[in-house]
């Protein structure tokens, strides 16, 4: 019996699902997405990837708390528009327990409806996901459907899990409810959370404590190891409740009894429907904002990761250096082999030293200025480093660089951008600058990508370009051979290099020893030869891929939960807003007056949620960026601005995108039910 009726109300209210429908299959698609990643061979085979299945997981139960609560508010307003109905069941003598067991056959139907579809899009979804990562390295992607067991089953636990917490917990209070609260649940006028316009002042001003609090912790960071980042993170969203829960009731307080201002400018239709739900209104935006505030910052936070990653790999120019300590070395065995196999072309030279400290000194001046710490860990760097001129010409030929005409008798330098102003200064101003006996040229600073970002490339940050005669005066310090390749080597590539190739290692800079001096070197051994480049350099970042894959995935969920919920506040008061709309008509008020009130309603109940956390996530993205430039980078590469600039672009059109998809969606609804 309960069964044929639950079959015969899914069919009936199925359009009233259709957003609850769309939001469970949008959820399952992105679970089962992500759950493929932990049982895919082709990502079980990439380096570095080891943590991915257990933060998938972490943040799949998550997820699974904010799909529950979502999914539970979506249930309890369709029990609100259908509260007549069920009172009819009530009146007619049927149990609490059975209309509970009998909402539950509903939403399970509705449930399992939307799983299969979901199933389906998440396999889409996943090969989208898998393209992506194995684009990171480098790695070709060949376009396969498969369907996993394990992640269905995984998917399903997770789903079933945050299906039957919601229908349980609106099952207990419809076991609980009386008649006369189901027949008049969908007509209760709320209470203002506060009774006075003091205790929303007092609450305002105490959010606002714990949002400079929240602030200064992650700026200052005084706590370290990550701590302080919570404990702030904690603080701005008791902000953002405390805020929406405080001002809201203090304008009602204010604006209340003012009739000048309710009456103007048509006022009184949205201050009377907000004020009729004020305590849910309230609370529903407050959680709106944190769950929007998170979306944003996660997503800006992965953005800003995934820009410094391609930012490095773009600043190191040549695709393949290899390295060895101490002498000019022989790299011609290395060559042949990489020549054969990526057709890459090469330059051997070394890298040497005059033992002078002035250039040194303006790049520990700038790392200062620039908020980094000054000391350099290692001591191939104590001091300026030197390339010849025929070296340097060469190597911009390889990277296909415009030519120049050297002076022979003089000294260049080429730098990164961040030290080109202050080098300049350097020549200009001191008198008698020199290296080896040779004089710098006026306007000789060059500051084109030249693998000068990390370590152990054409010197750090800087090198000193000077005649051919100049190094017979000077010691080696390492000698190189460079390569441009013409495709992208991926992990494989390089570790089939190293496989090739007796007494090459790759170079590793999180090792080191010390030398005589004290200074660490990571050259672990003097007979060894070491390989870099800029796809070796990228590869030191694989464990942040994991990261971007889970920051990705949260706000993703994020977004669709608020949006969801946002959408649903929105359409479920339907019915009371067209009796409004009715009443406004037969008052006299033309039907374009009344659509245009209904935009604007529509307009600020989608803005109100979203002003105050795009404000904090732009502010919290900007200062945990502007600590990821300072982790990534000794020194700034370009302004620090305009990397968060499109940082934040990014996250911002990808959300934009996403949320008017909704609001366009709420918008024709609106107009559709309005016909």
């Amino acid at each position: 019996m309960l069964m044929k009726l639950s079959l015969r109300n899914a069919k009936r209210q199925f359009n009233e699902y259709t957003l609850f429908f769309v939001t469970l299959t949008c959820a399952v698609a992105s679970m089962y997405a992500f759950n493929a990643l932990i049982f895919s061979d082709t990502v079980k085979a990439l380096p570095d990837m080891e943590l991915l299945p257990y933060l998938i997981v972490a943040a799949s139960l998550l997820i699974i708390l904010i799909m529950g609560w979502i999914i539970s508010y979506m249930i309890n307003y369709m029990l609100k528009k259908r509260s007549r109905e069920f009172s009819v069941y009530m009146v007619s003598g049927i149990p609490n327990r059975k209309i509970s067991r009998l909402i539950f056959y509903e939403n399970s139907l509705i449930g399992l409806l939307a799983f299969v579809p979901g199933v389906l899009l998440g396999m889409l979804f996943s090969q989208i996901l898998e393209a992506v990562l194995l684009n990171m390295f480098g790695l070709p992607y060949t376009l396969h459907f498969s369907f996993s067991p394990s992640t269905v089953g995984l998917t399903l636990l997770y789903f079933a899990v945050m299906l039957l917490y919601s229908i349980r917990k609106n099952g207990k209070w419809i076991r609980r409810v009386q008649l006369r609260d189901m027949l008049y649940y969908d007509r209760q006028n709320e209470k203002a959370p506060f009774s006075g316009g003091i205790s929303a002042i007092l609450i305002f001003c105490l959010s606002v404590l714990a949002g400079c609090a929240g602030f200064l912790l992650i700026y200052i960071q005084p706590i370290g190891k990550g701590y302080d980042i919570l404990i702030g993170t904690a603080f701005l969203l008791l902000f953002l409740f405390g805020f929406f829960i405080s001002v809201p009731a203090f304008l009602v307080t204010r604006f209340g009894n003012r009739i000048d201002w309710k009456y103007r400018n048509q006022r009184l239709v949205p201050f009377r429907g907000f004020t009729a739900k004020i305590s849910s209104t309230s609370t529903v935006m407050g959680m709106l904002s944190i769950l929007f505030m998170l979306a944003i910052t996660f997503g800006g936070i992965g953005s800003t990761i995934g820009l410094m990653v391609t930012k490095n790999v773009e600043a190191g120019a040549f695709d393949i250096m290899i390295l060895h300590k101490g002498e000019l070395r022989d790299f011609s065995r290395y060559a042949a082999i990489i020549q054969q196999d990526f057709s890459a072309q090469g330059h051997t030279y070394g890298i040497y030293t005059n033992g002078r400290t002035e250039f040194l000194s303006v790049h520990e001046q700038t790392v200062i200025e620039a908020g980094r710490s000054a000391h350099h860990p290692y001591a191939e760097f104590e001091h300026d480093t030197c390339m010849t001129q025929s070296d340097y010409l060469k190597l911009r030929e390889l990277l296909g660089y415009k030519h120049l005409e050297l002076d022979p008798t003089l000294c260049y330098v080429h730098c990164v951008p961040a030290l080109e102003k202050d080098i300049r200064m350097l020549i200009e101003q001191q008198d008698g600058l020199e290296c080896a006996g040779y004089a710098f040229a006026d306007s000789g600073v060059f500051s084109e990508s030249f693998s000068q970002v990390n370590d152990y490339g054409n010197g750090a940050g800087y090198v000193i370009v000077v005649p051919d005669g100049a190094i017979r005066q000077m010691e080696i310090v390492y000698s190189v051979y460079a390569a441009v390749s013409k495709k992208s080597l991926s992990p494989n590539d390089l570790q089939n290099i190293t496989s090739a190739c007796d007494g090459l290692v790759q170079l590793d800079r999180s090792s080191a020893k010390s030398t005589p001096s004290g200074a660490p070197t990571i050259f672990m051994h003097e007979d060894m030869d070491y390989l870099s480049g800029k796809w070796m350099d990228k590869t030191e970042f694989h464990y942040l891929y994991s990261m971007l894959i889970c920051l990705f995935y949260l706000a993703l969920i994020l977004e669709i939960t608020g949006a969801a919920i946002l959408a649903t506040q929105v359409l479920s008061d339907w019915q009371v807003k067209q009796r409004q709309d009715r009443i406004l008509r037969q008052l006299g008020m033309n039907e374009r007056l009344v659509s245009k009130l209904n935009n604007r309603q529509l307009s600020q109940i989608f803005l109100l949620p979203l002003i105050p956390s795009l404000v904090l996530s732009i502010c919290f993205v900007y200062v945990c960026a502007k600590k990821i430039l300072v982790s990534f980078f000794p020194l700034p590469i370009v302004p620090d601005i305009l990397w968060i600039g499109q940082s934040l672009a990014i996250t911002l059109v990808l959300f934009s995108l996403l949320y008017s998809i909704y609001y366009v969606a709420a918008r024709i609804s609106y107009g559709q039910r309005g016909k």
